[in-house]
């Protein structure tokens, strides 16, 4: 059965307010910008691992389920945005990587977690968030930082 408008934009409100918790909790658990992002990333992976019901709800339903469900997707979008272009302020001159660079960012991560959540979310796994901190990082660090990234194992490996 087809969930209804109605309950995607339970659900999806449910499920944002949720994950923006879990991910704040997350980020002020760790000092350094790449260090918070890496554990946003990771917390973000278990979170839509734990429940494919919902991870498609909120990832793959959500956009066509009426404008206050997009709207609840928007800001969970734009507080991705504001942790990345977080990065910025690492830098001696934050004005010389534009904020474009984490909108950028963030949509292509976000694209990557719909691919995803289309093709299951078993397929989210550490590598995914590896690359997806490699694409987080590189505007901010350069690519000697951002393939690093690439080689650094999960909380707890």
């Amino acid at each position: 059965m087809t969930p209804s408008e109605a309950e995607i934009e339970r659900a999806v409100q449910a499920g944002t307010e949720e994950l923006l918790a879990r991910v704040g909790a997350a980020f002020l658990s760790q000092e350094g910008w790449a260090n918070q992002l890496r554990a946003v990333a990771y917390e973000m992976l278990r979170f839509l691992r734990e429940d494919e019901v919902r991870a498609r709800l909120m990832v793959i339903e959500a956009p066509d389920a009426g404008p206050a469900t997009v709207a609840i997707r928007e800001q969970g979008i734009a507080g991705l945005t504001e942790l990345i272009d977080l990065g910025r302020q690492e830098l001696d001159d934050p004005d010389s990587v534009p904020r474009s660079a984490a909108e950028i960012a963030a949509g292509v991560i976000y694209n990557r977690l719909h691919v995803g959540v289309e093709q299951g979310v078993e397929s989210l796994d550490a590598e995914m968030v590896r690359e997806l901190m490699y694409t987080a990082v590189l505007p901010y660090f350069g690519v000697e930082v951002a393939l690093e990234e690439l080689r650094i194992p999960p909380p707890g490996d």
